[in-house]
């Protein structure tokens, strides 16, 4: 369609000039038009085709100075005219065609010089200098009636007229011409050498493009005035279209970043997406279409919001917009759900666990602690059961009762010491400790009922293991036991490797059935014993 409609103004410039005034007028105005319309749809879709880089922004420049050109030219061929009236505004206006031929070449240039540097981040140098010439060559075009280096009037015209015969072209003109000639050669040189670089199809695309452009010009310049027909299209149209052919050539060979055809790929998106300019207009969006505010949209920049309930919507910046998308999570909060009521099952299952260790470790104390008391009472009944039958066969109340009620004091005194040393482990005694002490001085302390002297006397302290100190205090209890009837006096004391005794009594009966030892010592009246603990000792 754009070539139909390029083929169109070319007929209505090749037929304009008729005898019909109304019909020249119709003709010029629709060619304005077409060509006018054709490179507003251009720029138009290279804006929406083209991602927001600078090659975008030379090409839209590049359009916009297209259609000034096209609109002076308008203005010096219909408006102003050759009225003598109006010479000094022709003269201006001719100055003013200048711009737009002069710049349109650089900006040409600077595209294609960004075209071949592609994503590369900005280097020591730029492409803007070259529109340092261009800014200067225009300057001169506009102040040539100080210096007439572009257009000179001849010597019969004092005053500069730019009409056919009243002027001469200058120095400056000729470079003008030099200089557009020269940017555009050196345009297409890097757009040769870049698409070479990447296919031998973009190539030939490039050279068709480049080849119908200077052949129009050709014909332009040779063959038109010499067939003496009417040419279809100015050589300032032919370079605006020609400079468009091989931009468009560019982007079909995807020399520069495009988008084209983004707007399918983002309707076919399954996940719902929105791309939006600075101003969160969308530009480009996906059937599932995002629904959400523009507070919500704003908001998601900054963190995650939640438009519905299962609806994340999420935004991030970019290049010249924002983008936004929204994730579907409720499958996720089915599963978070379903993991919150598997969590209480198993905080309630550790719970139960926690309940059943600590009733298995008090069940364990208890069974500790029975075992204990099983010992205890299985090494203390023989003495309870001998304490019942001493006072089961001893009436109250006499001389024997006493005797018999002291000697079951001594019992008890040791039933009551060999269950404190029962309730002792060899983790809870410390190395040197009164234990062994404490208990021969409480049986030597209840010998006194029984009308004996009796006392522990020496070091309290002693490094005996548990058992030695059960060995000990069991074979003291069996000499007190045996040696009670006729014992008088007693004395106790710990030695470095056991126990010594001194008593004074009138018989020492035999001590063999004692779990220790006993060495057996007399001096007159007094009787010297030595019980000495095995190593390892032999605890109840």
């Amino acid at each position: 369609m754009f070539i139909g409609f390029l083929l169109l103004g070319g007929i209505m410039h090749y037929f304009d000039p008729t005898e019909n005034l109304f019909l020249n007028s119709f003709l010029f105005s629709g060619r304005f038009t077409i060509f006018t319309g054709l490179i507003l749809f251009w720029i138009q879709s290279v804006r929406s085709r083209l991602l927001p880089t600078r090659v975008r922004t030379y090409m839209i420049a590049a359009g916009i100075m297209m259609i000034c050109l096209l609109a002076v030219q308008v203005f010096n061929n219909r408006i102003v005219g050759d009225a003598a009236i109006a010479l000094k505004l022709n003269r201006y206006s001719k100055y003013v065609y200048w711009i737009p031929q002069t710049v349109n070449p650089a900006l040409f240039l600077m595209a294609c010089i960004r075209i071949c540097r592609g994503g590369q981040k900005k280097q020591k140098w730029d492409e803007w200098p070259v529109m340092i010439p261009a800014i200067f060559l225009s300057a001169m075009v506009m102040t040539n009636d100080l210096h007439h280096l572009v257009y000179r009037p001849k010597a019969d015209y004092p005053e500069l007229m730019i009409i056919t015969g009243r002027y001469s072209q200058g120095a400056c003109f000729y470079l003008l011409y030099a200089w557009i000639i020269l940017t555009i050669a050196a345009g297409l040189v890097l757009l040769f050498r870049e698409t070479g670089r990447r296919s031998a199809m973009g190539i030939a695309l490039l050279a068709g493009a480049t080849f119908a452009w200077f052949f129009m010009l050709m014909m332009n310049m040779l063959v038109w005035d010499w067939l003496h027909v009417h040419q279809p299209y100015s050589t300032q149209e032919i370079n605006i279209f020609g400079m468009l052919g091989v931009l468009e050539v560019c982007i079909r060979n995807r020399l520069i970043p495009s988008n084209e055809n983004h707007t399918g790929f983002f309707a076919q998106l399954g996940l719902p997406m929105m791309i939006t300019d600075p101003g969160l207009t969308p530009v480009y969006r996906t059937d599932r279409e995002i629904t959400a505010s523009e507070a919500e949209l704003r908001e998601s920049l900054k963190r995650p919001v939640y438009p519905q309930e299962d609806t994340r919507l999420s935004g991030m910046p970019i290049h010249a917009g924002y983008a936004f998308w929204t994730e579907d999570e409720t499958e996720l909060h089915r599963e978070n759900r379903r993991l919150e009521e598997a969590n209480e099952i198993l905080s309630e299952e550790n719970h139960l666990i926690e309940v059943e260790n600590e009733l298995k470790e008090k069940k364990a104390h208890l069974d500790a602690r029975n075992r204990v008391y099983d010992r205890i009472a299985a090494a203390l009944y023989p003495r309870q059961k001998q304490i019942e039958a001493l006072l089961e066969k001893t009436e109250p109340g006499t001389e024997a009762f006493r005797r018999t009620l002291g000697e079951c004091c001594v019992l008890n005194a040791w039933c009551k010491r060999k269950s404190n040393l029962l309730l002792l482990d060899e983790k809870t005694l410390t190395k040197e400790n009164r234990e062994l002490f404490l208990a021969l001085q409480e049986s030597a302390r209840f010998l006194r009922c029984c009308g004996i002297e009796a006392a522990a006397v020496g070091e309290e302290t002693a490094d005996f293991p548990l058992s030695c100190i059960h060995d000990l205090y069991d074979t003291f209890e069996a000499i007190i036991e045996a040696c009670l009837p006729d014992m008088r006096r007693m004395t106790v004391s710990l030695a470095e490797d056991g126990i010594r005794i001194a008593m004074e009594t009138d018989h020492v009966p035999e001590l063999s059935d004692t779990v220790l030892p006993v060495e057996q010592r007399s001096s007159e009246d007094t009787v010297f014993l030595t019980v000495r603990c095995r190593k390892g000792g032999t605890a109840a």
